[in-house]
């Protein structure tokens, strides 16, 4: 750092030395004050850091139990207490229920979003037999995308009547995750790639919006080879919400650090992190501990360097224990 420049104040002094004294306090205020906002504003700053929220989007999986109770105006309040911008639905189709049958559900989730300027990502047609089916050797991959892609944009031109009358509406979500496991070979990346690439052309004849997709790891990859896989399929068309694996116990901490750090090196477009809000006990699924949480956040942070992440999922978040502990914290 370099030193201050010398100030040279002018002075004639014209009597006792008790002016000549006040003379120089008054010409160096305008430094002090300046030095001091310098001062307050570093430190404003570093409180602002120290308390920035860093889960910026929340997942939500609609289930058929869900009907009449969620509580949208009080969900999205929370939200936006806890500094979340962002709320992703996993879909909006699961299997053969179709929950955009009544534009009321959609209506009432994206304008209560937008009281809070909170944005939505809408998801489309979740497949209930989507891994028993990748998992099947016998599938016929291509004709099987080929139905996904239809059904997907089907229900995307449903959507689209309903949310281009939100400002919340903020993006497409594309509920088939992409593990390490079922597209292990050449040639089911390249039916893939196929089927993304067409998938994301017909989306953006509906609308411009973002699209996202979200992946996971379990050891079958190397770090390198799924991150390159990963940037061939997607060729920047689609952000990417990338999973721990540690809430699922897939991989342990330093696995899923050194897939987050090669994604954060070498990925060819834009990725966000998943810190997985759950765990299992006694086999059953339960929220995960406020401190456990802390050190997957911490771990992500540092492995990505991303200051944003994404967190699965609401209904484990709202957990009572949990968001009391993250409002305490983070609340705005």
């Amino acid at each position: 750092m370099q030193e201050m420049q010398k100030i040279k104040i002018p002075f004639d002094y014209s009597g006792s030395s008790s002016i000549k004294k006040y003379k120089y306090i008054f010409a160096l205020l305008p430094v002090v004050s300046i030095l001091l906002l310098i001062v307050l504003r570093s430190s404003f700053v570093m409180k602002d850091q120290a308390n920035s929220a860093p889960i910026v989007s929340l997942f939500y999986q609609p289930l058929l139990k869900d009907e009449g109770k969620m509580e949208w105006e009080h969900i999205f309040k929370e939200m936006d207490i806890c500094q979340i911008e962002q709320l992703v639905l996993q879909w909006s189709q699961h299997g053969v229920v179709d929950f955009v049958k009544d534009d009321k559900w959609l209506e009432e989730i994206l304008s209560q979003a937008q009281k809070y300027n909170i944005k939505v990502i809408i998801g489309l047609y979740a497949d209930d037999k989507y891994f028993k089916i990748l998992e099947n050797p016998h599938t016929n991959l291509e004709d099987y995308l080929e139905y996904l892609q239809k059904t997907n944009i089907e229900q995307a031109q449903k959507i689209y009547t309903i949310a281009k009358n939100y400002d919340a509406f903020d993006g497409w979500y594309i509920y088939d995750e992409i593990d390490d496991t079922n597209f292990a070979t050449a040639k089911r990346q390249e039916a893939l790639k196929k089927y993304l690439q067409a998938l994301a052309y017909s989306l953006e004849q509906i609308a411009k919006y973002p699209i996202y997709i979200s992946g996971y790891f379990s050891n079958h990859m190397s770090a390198e080879v799924y991150t390159k896989m990963f940037s061939d399929i997607t060729q920047k068309k689609y952000t990417v919400f990338l999973q721990s694996g540690i809430g699922a116990q897939l991989v342990d901490d330093t696995n899923s650090s050194s897939y987050m750090q090669e994604f954060h090196q070498n990925f060819t477009g834009k990725f966000i992190p998943i810190v997985e809000g759950f765990t299992f006990n006694d086999g059953k699924i339960i929220a995960i501990d406020f401190d456990r949480l802390e050190q997957q956040i911490n771990l992500l942070k540092n492995s990505s360097n991303i200051e944003q992440l994404s967190l699965f999922s609401l209904r484990y978040f709202f957990d009572e224990k949990l968001i009391e502990a993250y409002k305490a914290k983070y609340k705005r």
